[in-house]
């Protein structure tokens, strides 16, 4: 006996049973967009947490580009560069220290009397810098020592840098980050 699909007799109850089997569900492409997009956020957000650090400024070394109560962020694992705003750690007299990169190991550096930068005999245009007025900025030309840094505040006359003995070139091995960002304090009369 054959039924209507042409097909041999079958025992009705086996087709039942066959007919509610279930069949995995394919996945649409919205539910795997969104699933893909939660992934990320949540990788950004633990990057967020283990990378990028704050840091509030004190002091006046950096202005004009930085004042006291400017928020700064800034990540590890970063390779410090010419011009870079770097946060490091100058031991227990000083604690973390914000500066510019102005020298790289092998290099020579000189500073001229009103704080202006010659590197490698070649001066550098730094339009962020305030001069210094007293014309006590001047350094002997120094070869930057391997795995260390020379580094400058922006305001010459008020900064405590590599030209300074209590601070020196900085090992490499102590800085703590590149400033990536950077937030101005907008509130008057906070300081910090």
């Amino acid at each position: 006996m054959r039924n209507a699909g042409n097909r041999p007799y079958d025992d009705p109850q086996d087709d039942w049973t066959e007919d509610r089997t279930r069949r995995p569900r394919k996945k649409t492409g919205a539910s795997r967009t969104i699933i893909v997009i939660l992934a990320v956020l949540l990788l950004l957000a633990a990057a967020a947490t283990l990378y990028i650090r704050q840091y509030t400024v004190t002091g006046d070394s950096m202005e004009p580009t930085l004042m006291a109560g400017d928020r700064v962020f800034y990540v590890g694992f970063a390779q410090a560069d010419y011009g870079d705003l770097i946060i490091f750690d100058a031991g227990e007299s000083y604690g973390l220290v914000i500066k510019r990169v102005a020298g790289l190991p092998g290099d020579t550096i000189e500073i001229t009397a009103d704080g202006r930068l010659i590197r490698n005999g070649e001066a550098v245009e730094e339009g962020y810098m305030i001069p210094d007025p007293y014309g006590n900025s001047a350094t002997a030309p120094v070869t930057v020592e391997s795995d260390k840094l020379f580094v400058l505040g922006d305001n010459r006359a008020k900064s405590i840098d590599s030209r300074d003995v209590r601070l020196g070139q900085i090992p490499i091995s102590s800085i703590r980050g590149v400033v990536t960002r950077m937030l101005r304090n907008t509130i008057l009369g906070e300081s910090g």
